[in-house]
């Protein structure tokens, strides 16, 4: 229905007010509500909201057409963000932030039907609404969508230009949103209940509340740091690029896979295969380090310096885009830009020094040391490794001195046997032959034989049930595209993930009276922004939730401090200081 009065307003307010659980949907002009150097903010258009009895869309910035006058935005700003009202969405973690922008503080209490959708099948084709709804609802799920697209077809626009229609062509299918979302919520929470999975979920939706929460925060960069390593990049990209001409008599674009392998007479221009050539010496060794040298350069700033100096706002404030449903694991990734996969500090790839602390604050990362290979441990009841772990033993030097071999072949292994490893992909990675490899995993396997009980344990839960269940109940499931030969990796990888989850859920109450805020995940590691006057009260504290598992070896953290994150020293350090 098509609220575009006054009147209108003021007569459905009543069943808004007594719905205790709308169903929402924001329809906007683009994806970013905060803004960046180089784009302006996005807004709201709309608002699509479903009760038990009907679905409503209230417009206020069609550019034709009727709109509501804005100052009814005032009614929302409440009733979006009442803690006793729950409010359905499909990622509202996105919605959220748009009605934010409009002034609507970030609600309390959500269910979302994209999370519930990935706990029940990971493996979906798809994770977007009208296709889940043609799956499980209405095979016609799609049919408003599809109209609307044709429509913005005739003016040569996309869905981010939905403000150029009228409401009229619009509130089909905004309100066919919150109709798909308000069914795919009720098959939901039956199927939740069903396979134990409705409180886990519950959790999900407030760990989806908490990510909204440190998106907004985001992170503060050193513009004038980021001018002057651009600066540097660029000299040693001239100068490279020249010497290596000179060298080959001609110029070279070092990023095409043809002219690299031509030069270097070889089949792929890897990264992997530049440093065995490198390593070998002589004149491709020389032209192979040059290459991968000038591509390190040209990628720093290609990946990382150009694109945040375009993606922050005007306060410098860079933020990232967590997916809860982007791993099959439940593990988080990062997109736009993806803040998990920041490069290593090396001279080259100078970035973490970039992102620093506000002015009063600290950064402090707390990051779980071997979680993997303890919560290994942990299930497959390896006692003789477990032993070293308690022991504080350099748990890659022992094993490779009770193997009698090399300590990286020791620490592939101890981290790959977790993956499920074989010869063939041990021999590729330390460069050995396969019957070398296979003799190194059968002395492992006889040093820690429960890991491959375990491994075999998985793989037949996996294929009697079509399922595991990890510590928390949180289910992988298996079907003819998802082996189970993987059921080990995912029942630990998935498990440190739920780790994760469980420690930054109980951590978020602490935020407010530590005054502190939470503002990157990546994987196994938090990065905190802490006043400088409560550093040392909330270290401990934080520190202590993240390690408060029945776990055996327990969990350990490893904490490091400072003003960016790319300067850091250890707690340790820093209190014998003072």
């Amino acid at each position: 229905m098509l609220i575009d009065t006054v009147e209108k307003f003021n007569s459905v307010i009543p069943d808004l007010m007594l719905c205790s659980n709308p169903t929402v949907d924001t329809e906007t002009n683009g994806l970013n509500p905060w803004g960046t150097k180089t784009k302006e903010a996005n807004s709201i258009i709309g608002i699509a909201i479903g009760t038990e009895r009907e679905a409503y869309y209230f417009p206020f910035r069609h550019l034709q057409g009727t709109n509501l006058p804005i100052e009814l935005m005032e009614f929302f700003r409440f009733y979006l963000s009442n803690p006793d009202r729950v409010y359905g969405g499909f990622n509202y973690k996105f919605d959220m932030h748009m009605l934010r922008a409009d002034g609507v503080p970030y609600a309390a209490n959500i269910e979302d039907a994209m999370l519930s959708a990935h706990l029940l099948n990971e493996n979906e084709p798809s994770f977007k609404l009208k296709d889940l709804g043609d799956k499980y609802l209405d095979e016609k799920s799609s049919l408003e969508e599809s109209i609307l697209k044709a429509k913005l077809k005739e003016i040569g626009g996309t869905k981010g230009d939905m403000g150029i229609l009228s409401p009229e062509d619009v509130e089909p299918y905004a309100c066919d949103d919150v109709r798909i979302t308000r069914g795919l919520l009720k098959i939901h929470r039956e199927a939740l209940e069903y396979f134990g999975l409705y409180d886990i979920w519950k959790q999900v939706c407030y760990y989806s509340v908490i990510m909204t929460h440190m998106e907004n925060r985001g992170l503060l960069l050193n513009i004038d740091l980021i001018q002057q390593y651009q600066e540097d990049a660029k000299y040693h990209i001239e100068e490279l690029q020249e010497i290596l001409n000179e060298r080959i008599g001609r110029k070279i674009n070092v990023n095409s896979y043809k002219q690299v392998c031509a030069l270097l007479e070889v089949e792929s221009s890897s990264a992997e295969v530049l440093e065995v050539l490198s390593e070998a010496g002589g004149e491709r060794g020389e032209l192979a380090r040059m290459i991968s040298d000038l591509r390190g350069w040209l990628s720093v700033d290609s990946r990382y310096y150009t694109p945040y100096l375009q993606d922050i706002d005007d306060n410098n404030v860079l933020r990232t885009s967590f997916l809860l449903h982007g791993t099959i694991s439940g593990r988080l990734s990062s997109r736009n830009p993806n803040l998990q996969a920041v490069a290593r500090k090396t001279d080259t790839f100078k970035v973490k020094d970039i992102f620093i602390a506000r002015e009063g604050y600290t950064l402090v990362s707390m990051d779980y040391s071997q979680a993997e290979m303890r919560l290994a441990c942990f299930y497959a009841k390896e006692e003789t490794m477990a032993e070293l772990i308690r022991n504080g033993e350099d748990l890659h030097s022992t094993t490779a001195e009770r193997l009698g071999i090399p300590r990286d072949a020791a620490k592939r292994i101890n981290f790959g046997v977790i993956y499920g490893i074989g010869a063939g992909a041990l021999s590729e990675q330390l460069r050995i032959d396969r019957n070398t490899a296979y003799k190194y995993l059968q002395q492992y396997h006889q040093l820690y034989p429960q890991f491959r009980v375990l491994m075999n344990a998985c793989k037949k839960t996996a294929n009697d049930q079509g399922y595991i269940r990890m510590w928390t109940g949180r289910m992988r499931h298996y079907d003819e595209n998802n082996p189970t030969h993987k059921s080990m990796s995912n029942l630990i990888q998935g498990g440190v993930a739920e780790m994760m989850r469980v420690a930054i859920t109980r951590a978020y109450p602490l935020m407010h009276e530590l005054r502190s805020y939470m503002i990157l995940q990546v994987h196994d590691q938090v990065i905190y922004e802490i006043p400088d006057s409560m550093v040392a009260m909330a270290v401990p504290i934080l520190k202590a939730n993240m390690e408060n598992f029945e776990f055996d070896p327990k969990m350990t953290v490893d904490v490091s401090i400072g003003k960016s994150w790319g300067e850091m020293e250890s707690w340790n350090d820093y209190c014998s200081r003072f």
